[in-house]
């Protein structure tokens, strides 16, 4: 028997069974659509059928790719990008497999005029058709929820049909409504969501697949929207409801900044768009800029301020903020260094160490060689020569031959005329070339006793004489200026 005259029977027997009633099984599970698609639920729905696969020919290895191609459908495997341009949907699709008859998962009586008689198609399949096929239906298991899928034949998703069992089996179709196929998915991944195609999950499991070319538009009434922003309202043109592309269209923003958000040929694209405005990652050492339709972040050698007052000439490396460490040393042997990140150098005088007098207190002296301030052991008003001390080191008030102050001129008192050296005091003996008499001897007032040498005395004698008497005259005269 034709494939033809089998699918021209199953509708009979489909309808027929309907006409009789009680015989149609209803449906525990549920068949929802999104998308501008119609779900179909009953064989009968199909319409204008032209090809069927039963999956019949074996009960192992692969389906071979290529077996349903003269009835218009074929199999596909890689990328879904690779099956039919303009698709953007992620995954790969896996040659199906033949499995022997399973009733477990296809418990009777199955749902809609569903069929499964011998083998069936494990993993699913991804299809394209050689003909404007608008209908595609199924025979689905009862072993988890599972997407049949169709795009148009620009590539654009025009809808989905979710099946969820409930624990039972049924016909799911769906009807683009007047929309060529493009491409068809069978799988337990929700593509309309934006998941990837894959075989994994729940077991992919059909059986007794079947396309048609749906009932011709006649007008534009009869033809859905696509909800596709990129394409143009939706015309019936020669019995085909065509999704036209809108150059006008508004593609959804994809949240990227860095891309444009364009409608090309229908399809909704974002290229990249190196001139965004990338959002500031926060980090003053990286750039924020777009590059390949992503936003970037590449370091920079800007200058900055690391926040550290330790650090001198900031600037950014590595994307990070750093500069390099300050001297704070002063190169001063009573002080300590150190750098505090919040207010720069700081430096600390080290207690009892010093460099000069002043920086020692009173009563201490700074002892040089050590550095350090130790007690003045010769404090002010001990006799050591200090002024008012009385110690005759030349300081005033102390003996020093100022007026009044006991300095060595017989008295005590510094005054002239009562004894203080020159000769004029009324106490004695003295003459006045600056000798006194001490019981007669004469006595040099520079240290020695006076020897008379007469005239014998040597050149050298002389001399030496010569030199104290010409020291003592001019004390005398210096003595007399004062007096007078």
């Amino acid at each position: 028997m034709n494939y033809q005259r089998r699918v021209y029977l199953l509708s009979f027997a489909a309808c027929f069974a309907t006409y009789l009633g009680g015989a149609e099984t209803a449906w525990a599970g549920t068949i929802t659509s999104q998308g501008a698609v119609t779900a179909l639920d009953n064989v009968n729905q199909l319409q204008g059928i032209v090809g069927s696969a039963t999956y019949n020919e074996a009960n192992a290895g692969g389906v071979p790719l290529n077996l349903y191609t003269p009835q218009g459908m074929t199999f596909h495997t890689g990328p879904l990008t690779n099956v039919l341009a303009g698709v953007t949907t992620l995954g790969n699709a896996s040659q199906p497999n033949y499995q022997p008859n399973s009733p477990a998962n296809f418990p009777a009586p199955i749902a809609g005029g569903g069929i499964h008689e011998a083998s069936f198609a494990y993993f699913g399949g991804v299809v394209t058709f050689s003909q404007p096929v608008t209908q595609i239906g199924l025979t689905a298991a009862r072993n988890g929820t599972q997407y049949l899928t169709v795009w148009d034949q620009n590539g654009a998703m025009l809808g989905q049909v979710t099946w969820q069992p409930a624990n039972d089996s049924a016909f799911i179709g769906i009807d683009t409504n007047g929309v060529p196929i493009g491409m068809a998915s069978y799988g337990n991944d929700n593509l309309w969501t934006g998941a990837a195609y894959d075989i994994g999950g729940s077991t992919i499991m059909s059986d007794t697949w079947l396309w048609a070319l749906g009932i011709p538009c006649q007008n534009n009434s009869d033809c859905q929207d696509d909800g596709n922003p990129c394409t143009a309202p939706p015309t019936c043109q020669a019995g085909v409801c065509v999704h036209a592309p809108d150059p006008d269209g508004f593609c959804p923003d994809d949240g990227e900044s860095c891309t444009f958000d364009v409608c090309q040929d229908g399809q909704c694209v974002h290229p990249p768009n190196n001139q965004g405005e990338c959002p500031d990652d926060g980090n003053l050492c990286t750039n924020d800029v777009c590059s390949a339709g992503a936003c970037t972040h590449p370091n920079n050698n800007d200058p900055c301020d690391d926040g550290n007052a330790c650090t001198a000439n900031d600037a950014c490396s590595n994307g990070s903020c750093g500069g390099m460490t300050i001297d704070c040393a002063d190169d001063n042997i009573c002080t300590t260094a150190s750098c505090d990140m919040l207010v720069g150098c700081v430096i600390d005088w080290t207690p009892g160490c010093c460099t000069a007098q002043e920086h020692c207190e009173d009563g201490e002296i700074c002892l040089f060689g050590s550095n350090a301030c130790i007690t003045d052991p010769n404090p002010p008003g001990d006799g050591d020569g200090d002024p008012g001390d009385g110690d005759g080191d030349g300081d005033p008030g102390d003996g020093d031959g100022d007026p009044g102050d006991g300095d060595g001129d017989g008295d005590g008192d510094g005054d002239p005329s009562t004894g203080d050296g020159n000769s004029e005091s009324d106490d004695g003996g003295d003459d006045e070339v600056g000798f006194e008499t001490d019981g007669g001897v004469p006595f040099d007032t520079f240290g020695g006793v006076v020897v008379d040498q007469g005239c014998s005395c040597s050149t050298e004698e002389r001399d030496t004489g010569a030199l104290f008497g010409a020291f003592g005259l001019l004390l005398l005269g210096f003595t007399r200026r004062r007096r007078g």
